[in-house]
């Protein structure tokens, strides 16, 4: 499987090196060294459904490439928000806060904490997060353990 694959698969979400998304995504990193970091392609999902087709075409594809999941992009080691020669899946799109009416919340993949307390504010509520706003919640919510395995278990 490599990143030709991938675009003929998801021609829509699927960017390759010079493409503006690419630079946008590969080139917005809280740590230096994940900017210096160049995967074979970045796939910018924008639904949950597109996450679970994405993985359900990487697991049935022969041959894998390394892939890397973006929050916010503040996971300080390489490999795991962004990955030389792989596939980097960029999360950002994949935003919102939603409160039920048990105040029960679903914070999206790709929400920042920032985005989180301002909206558990509105409703009198509050969470233990990331202490830097900006910071991604999926990263700093699983460490940055996050591995296609999980994503597989998920869906």
């Amino acid at each position: 499987m490599d990143c030709k694959a991938l675009a003929a698969a998801f021609p829509q979400i699927t960017y390759l090196p010079s493409t503006t998304q690419y630079e946008n995504s590969t080139s917005s990193y809280f740590a230096a060294f994940e900017n210096e970091l160049h995967p074979a392609c970045v796939l910018i999902p924008r639904t949950a459904q597109e996450i679970a087709n994405i993985i359900k075409f990487l697991q049935q594809a022969p041959g894998s490439l390394p892939i890397a999941i973006r929050g916010g992009g503040h996971t300080p080691w390489a490999g795991s928000a962004n990955i030389n020669a792989g596939v980097t899946i960029d999360m950002r799109q994949l935003n919102g806060v939603n409160i039920d009416r048990n105040n029960i919340v679903a914070i999206a993949a790709g929400e920042a904490w920032s985005n989180v307390y301002t909206s558990l504010e509105r409703k009198g509520l509050a969470v233990v997060g990331g202490r830097v706003s900006k910071v991604g919640v999926v990263g700093l919510a699983i460490g940055g353990k996050f591995r296609i395995e999980l994503l597989c278990a998920l869906i």
